[in-house]
């Protein structure tokens, strides 16, 4: 519903804008023009009721459409703090799979990592389209203000230095005899001006072209005719572009997030002052439209903890991977327990989640780390994964509709 508010915003502001620029004329010539005057504007040919009218459905559903549009696709995004041991693959391949086919477009996942896990941005097919936006329009822009604004005078003052070149002739025959017939003058001009007609005319003069003055002056001829026509497009298409300036403007906004988004999917910190300054600036992307859709936050490791509880505050839900046991997964889950409840994600591969059901109260047959984690888990969901194609699948539709329940629950 968001995507479609916001396609029908876009869409009305292409005659909104122009529609209500003619309002505002048509209300500064009701209050400076007298009504006597021969000359009124609104001239009595101009349709008034026609444009007040497209003026007064088009703009209101420009401004709603655009704000609540962008409003609805940014309402969901909340952030999930993703903890797991460091250099798991089985989890970041899961989790990985999930942001790119499930839970990506309503949930941004922060996750601490050492190097390995690969950070996600936008999606390529968005990425995509903007960088070629941004590129053609960048580009386009350039090439028509190259070839109508600097070349167009540059070419006609070369023309005009071949025509002086070509009259040098004559003005030495009239310098050397004085005489003062048109006839030489006539007969210098004339390829030039058969040149210049031929080109008005729409026929390029190719049969002209040769290493000779006049030749020379045939392919800049040509080229100005070119460079003059690019110059009436490229000034038709500002004029064109006028009434799309919204359009035009949100898509370079949207272009520069893209952008952002990109450069921003990797942090690296090593200081609480920088943990603090980085935790804020991804909240804040993660409220954006476009913004990267897995952070990865490469931490020192003195100060892993400063960083998970920074994120932590920031953070909707948690989604901790305990496939691995170790001391500090143990830590980030009774740490984020606490603070969470039973809002809490907890993940695990199927054959180590399995293996932890099957132990019995107060066995001492695991290792400690398991045990405090068995105890920690007990009464506890956890969502099992494999790594296969289908059990992947099947894990991030389950992730996705885990995450709904527990992000509305009290």
């Amino acid at each position: 519903m968001g995507g479609l508010l916001l396609v029908i915003g876009l869409t009305a502001s292409i005659p909104a804008v122009p529609a209500s620029l003619a309002v505002i004329s048509f209300v500064l010539g009701w209050v400076t023009t007298d009504p006597s005057d021969p000359d009124p504007w609104p001239a009595p040919d101009v349709p008034v009721r026609e444009i007040i009218l497209v003026c007064a459905v088009t703009t209101p559903l420009a401004i709603g459409g655009v704000r609540i549009g962008l409003r609805l696709l940014r309402r969901n995004r909340t952030l999930v703090l993703f903890l797991r041991k460091f250099g798991y693959d089985d989890a970041q391949s899961a989790v990985t799979f999930a942001v790119l086919r499930t839970i990506g477009a309503s949930w941004r996942v922060v996750t601490l990592d050492d190097a390995e896990m690969a950070p996600i941005g936008v999606a390529d097919s968005t990425r995509r389209v903007f960088r070629a936006g941004r590129f053609l329009s960048k580009h386009v822009l350039v090439i028509g203000h190259f070839l109508g604004l600097r070349m167009f005078p540059i070419v006609i003052s070369a023309m005009w230095g071949v025509l002086a070149l070509g009259l040098i002739e004559p003005a030495y025959e009239f310098a050397r005899t004085g005489v003062t017939t048109w006839e030489p003058w006539g007969e210098a001009i004339d390829p030039y001006v058969e040149i210049v007609a031929s080109v008005f005319e729409g026929r390029p003069p190719l049969a002209e072209v040769a290493p000779t003055l006049p030749g020379v002056f045939a392919l800049l001829a040509m080229a100005a005719a070119v460079s003059f026509a690019v110059m009436l497009a490229s000034m038709a298409a500002i004029m064109l572009a006028f009434p799309l300036s919204t359009v035009l403007f949100f898509l370079s906004a949207s272009a520069d997030s893209v952008v952002e988004a990109e450069r921003s999917k990797a942090v690296a910190v090593t200081s609480v002052g920088e943990i603090q300054q980085a935790a804020r600036a991804i909240a804040a992307r993660s409220r954006k439209v476009l913004g990267p859709r897995l952070v990865v936050l490469r931490v020192a490791s003195h100060v892993w903890q400063d960083a998970v509880r920074e994120l932590a505050s920031l953070s909707s839900l948690p989604l901790i991977d305990i496939s691995e046991p170790t001391e500090n997964v143990l830590w980030e889950l009774e740490a984020l327990t606490n603070r969470f409840g039973d809002r809490c994600v907890v993940i695990g591969h199927h054959e180590r989640v399995a293996a932890l059901a099957t132990v019995p109260p107060g066995e001492r047959g695991p290792a400690p780390v398991e045990r405090r984690l068995a105890d920690l888990l007990e009464g506890r969901e956890v969502l099992a994964y494999t790594t296969d194609p289908q059990g992947q699948k099947r894990f991030a539709r389950a992730l996705r509709g885990l995450l709904l329940t527990r992000a509305s629950a009290p």
